[in-house]
């Protein structure tokens, strides 16, 4: 008998906990926005133009959010975040999840209270090198221990600083670090000469170039490769139904892509689609549990926002950021490290 009313005792916990845990999306469903962390001014990822739209990769996985807790892509409250704040501001409930080219790193997802929900991006972090250097071009330069000496831009409160630190004494290069406070600040002492070379994640490097310069030529990456860098959302870890919100919105671009399901084509899908395509665009009510969600959820994803590739092409391709290919971000079926979890 007592293990019985333990037995019930127990689930009553867990269903309770449950409850509890799902006021993010209550909060968010009630206030009629999302409120969303992303970068300042961070080309490819987050950017808002001059009539107040916000465009870019990590903007895109916050309407994934939107479409399919709110029904509204367009519902989301923007708030740019530098890398020293970004954490507290999600901690502090400032916002409700911050998606800003963050890495998953082992400190942060188990001393800060919050937790990492997938990997939207695989980057890494390299060098970029001034176009002289000295006075002299450095088109020629290759690795960072032919340089006899140089200074690094690196910005505060990222895992690049840390990485760089790292990789200087690992290597004994006669390098000094010049710590900048914001993202804009960095590049503002790259451009002015104050450092020869500038480090952070590929895509963050070359979407400046282009984002930057009228012309990018004469810079270049160095082919040390500091880091490897998988980034994606963060959220509180106080709320486990929040957080299977966030992974499996963040989930369905890769998904769709998978299954040939894209913006373009999921209005008037075939109906011989694979029964785990059924499953995704109209989900059995018994599955989502107290996820509190309606079966159309991922449905708005694909139709509102789109599939990876769509995603990734918009923002990061070739065609709008020299340079930067899918590489590791194919799909594992074409070679890359994206494995989207099974649907069922």
């Amino acid at each position: 008998m007592k293990k019985i009313v333990l037995g019930i005792l127990i689930v009553v916990l867990f269903q309770a906990e449950r409850v509890w845990g799902g006021e993010t999306l209550q909060a968010v469903q009630e206030r009629g926005y999302l409120r969303c962390g992303v970068g300042i001014d961070d080309f490819g990822f987050a950017t808002r133009s001059r009539d107040g739209k916000w465009k870019g990769f990590d903007v895109d996985f916050c309407r994934t959010i939107a479409a399919a807790v709110l029904k509204d892509v367009e519902a989301v409250q923007y708030i740019p975040l530098d890398s020293q704040g970004r954490f507290k501001a999600l901690a502090n409930k400032e916002v409700d999840v911050i998606i800003r080219t963050a890495t998953w790193t082992f400190q942060r997802d188990v001393s800060l209270g919050l937790s990492f929900t997938g990997v939207t991006l695989y980057d890494e972090q390299r060098l970029l090198i001034n176009k002289y250097v000295n006075g002299k071009k450095t088109v020629a330069i290759d690795r960072a221990a032919e340089l006899d000496k140089a200074t690094v831009c690196v910005t505060k409160g990222t895992t690049s600083l840390e990485n760089i630190k790292d990789y200087i004494q690992q290597n004994n290069l006669p390098f000094e670090i010049l710590e900048t406070e914001s993202q804009a600040g960095r590049w503002h002492a790259f451009l002015r000469s104050r450092c020869q070379l500038m480090t952070s994640e590929v895509t963050d490097l070359l979407g400046g170039l282009t984002g930057l310069l009228d012309d990018p030529n004469g810079y270049h990456l160095l082919s040390d490769v500091i880091s490897r860098e998988p980034l994606g959302p963060y959220v509180r870890d106080d709320d486990p139904n929040w957080f299977d919100v966030v992974r499996w919105s963040s989930q369905v671009p890769l998904l769709a892509e998978y299954l040939g399901l894209s913006s373009q084509n999921v209005t008037n899908a075939d109906t011989k689609l694979s029964p785990e395509a059924k499953r995704l665009l109209n989900t059995p009510e018994a599955w989502l549990g107290s996820l509190g969600l309606d079966a159309k959820w991922a449905f708005r994803i694909i139709r509102d926002v789109g599939n990876y590739e769509e995603l990734y092409s918009q923002n990061l391709s070739e065609a709008s950021i020299e340079g930067i290919n899918r590489g590791v971000n194919e799909l594992w079926t074409n070679g890359g490290l994206h494995q989207p979890a099974p649907f069922r």
